[in-house]
């Protein structure tokens, strides 16, 4: 009888447990446009997490995870939005910091139009459901057109930092002389060159933003969402930023309440991923340690150029080190004994192998997260977007040589490079304590951005916590007004202090103009 009711009891709290679970599962839908590896991997353990937690999440991903025990999970694959994302080695050739915008919003527009035109995707937008939250890549703010139209809740993500216009737009400080735009190569401090450089170009992106980002933004919702609210005006009513930013390893930024960063938390990921037995026998054979080099997901080595290529594959010749080259080719012309090409491979696993020596990148943001998590140094070959400024603070901190790929790699400065770093036990030590301090946080990122998510579901919003900087125009920021009334209060007493000066020379002159009349005329008296 005793065990019956025990049993009862057990079955009455596990349907009690179930109960409050459902009560704060949420619809979240989540779109993730940009046909990249490496910007789609990075939210993946998110997803995962908000799935098993009770929430039915949907995300439209050109890299689905297609994981059949994500039984709360849907997927809407966009994986053909990849053939908008080609030849970004001659593109990176092209671009610099101030055409980059340009470039890329011509891009990013067009796989927005080929993503909202999905009937997947339209079927979302005309055939409402119940959402709870929308969570859009910081890159596309007309996503929030979703946001519009479920009336929700609405969050920013981003793989990286996001744009000085974005953090603007809750509030955060953005001043160009402490928290230079990611797109420039500046760190702080910044020299008086840069803090005029960095200022220009923040001024260029407010008008790039205002006056050809935001239009373009402002057709498409009204053409796939039908509203005609200014981006502005939706981009005001963000109620969570979430940015996979860990600030021991990059900038440094105040944050106002409704902005989270949540770097650290890839870590482990994709910890099921083994090495292939080839890949395996040819790390473990690495007597003397091996270099892993990779240019990310989006920079394909094998259309690097011909001088280039010549330099690089004679450099690795020339150390006295196996290399795992990821070349995307099945043949590469000269390649040495020592080098062996893969298409793929599980790089997570790669850089936690106790061989490796050195990782030479581009300097894209999951690479450096992953290789100072593994504890290994780097050397870096930026090519575009936020390499550059990522490679000086790799730099800057002792964990990294960089290597300038204009007009094209030299074979003694990428050699001498990887020398360095290797033979230097300072970049290994000091990545070491770096992984610690990145490392040692509350709670882990995932934990922080799924606890915020459903903060903003329980409290439909965060507007309590609305930063007032968000509200205030550039001029009262700035203190513009404050400033000018200031200077001309102070023109206002100079010219009065001028004023009574001249008053007073000219009373002055007229006593002692008077003073020397009388005295004259004493003397006529006198005689």
């Amino acid at each position: 009888m005793l065990l019956t009711r025990d049993k009862v009891v057990l079955e009455f709290a596990v349907l009690l447990v179930s109960l409050v679970s459902l009560s704060w599962s949420a619809d979240i839908l989540a779109i993730i446009p940009t046909p990249s590896y490496s910007h789609q991997i990075a939210f993946v353990p998110l997803w995962r997490e908000l799935s098993l937690r009770g929430h039915k999440v949907t995300v439209i991903t050109t890299d689905p995870t297609n994981d059949p025990k994500l039984t709360n999970l849907t997927e809407i694959n966009m994986k053909r939005a990849y053939n908008f994302f080609t030849n970004m080695n001659e593109i990176a050739d092209s671009m610099t910091m101030w055409n980059i915008q340009e470039s890329f919003l011509q891009m990013i527009n067009a796989i927005i139009e080929e993503e909202l035109s999905d009937p997947s995707v339209q079927d979302l937008i005309h055939n409402k459901r119940n959402f709870d939250v929308v969570i859009a890549e910081h890159f596309y703010p007309e996503l929030l057109g979703f946001a519009e139209i479920y009336q929700t809740p609405r969050i920013l993500i981003a793989s990286l930092d996001t744009f000085g216009y974005v953090h603007n737009s809750v509030g955060n400080p953005s001043h160009p002389s402490v928290y230079p735009d990611l797109l420039t190569p500046f760190y702080p401090p910044l020299s008086f060159q840069e803090r005029l450089v960095s200022t220009f170009f923040s001024w260029y992106t407010s008008y790039f933003t205002t006056y050809r980002n935001y239009p373009e933004k402002q057709k498409l919702m009204q053409k796939y969402f039908n509203t005609t609210t200014p981006v502005v005006n939706i981009m005001s009513d963000i109620d969570l930023l979430i940015l996979n930013v860990n600030p021991v390893i990059q900038l440094v930024r105040a944050l106002g309440p409704t902005t989270i960063n949540i770097g650290g938390f890839r870590p482990g990921k994709t910890s099921s991923l083994q090495l292939s037995k080839d890949l395996k026998q040819f790390l473990d054979g690495a007597n003397h340690g091996f270099i892993y080099f990779s240019l990310g997901s989006n920079i394909k080595s094998k259309d690097l150029g011909e001088s280039t290529l010549r330099s690089i594959i004679t450099a690795l010749s020339e150390v006295p080190y196996k290399v795992l080259w990821k070349f995307e080719a099945d043949h590469l012309p000269g390649q040495p004994n020592n080098v062996k090409l893969v298409k793929w491979a599980p790089q997570e696993q790669i850089l936690a192998h106790p061989n490796i020596k050195l990782f030479v990148t581009q300097g894209g943001l999951q690479s450096m997260e992953e290789g100072i998590y593994s504890e290994v140094p780097f050397v870096v070959i930026p090519f575009f977007g936020d390499q550059e400024q990522n490679a000086n603070l790799m730099r800057s901190k002792g964990i990294a040589r960089i290597v300038n790929r204009k007009p094209f790699i030299e074979t003694g400065d990428l050699k001498n490079a990887i020398l360095e770093v290797i033979n230097n036990p300072s970049y290994k030590n000091t990545v070491k304590k770096l992984k610690y301090l990145a490392l040692d946080t509350p709670m882990t990122g995932i934990e922080n951005a799924i606890w915020w998510i459903e903060y903003v579901v329980r409290h439909n919003g965060t507007k309590h916590l609305r930063n007032p900087i968000a509200d205030l125009p550039s001029y009262q920021y700035y203190l513009l007004d404050v400033v000018g009334f200031l200077i001309a209060l102070m023109c206002l007493i100079i010219w009065i202090t001028i004023l009574l000066a001249k008053l007073l020379l000219r009373g002055l002159t007229m006593f002692i103009s008077i003073l020397v009349i009388d005295k004259e005329q004493s003397k006529l008296k006198e005689q």
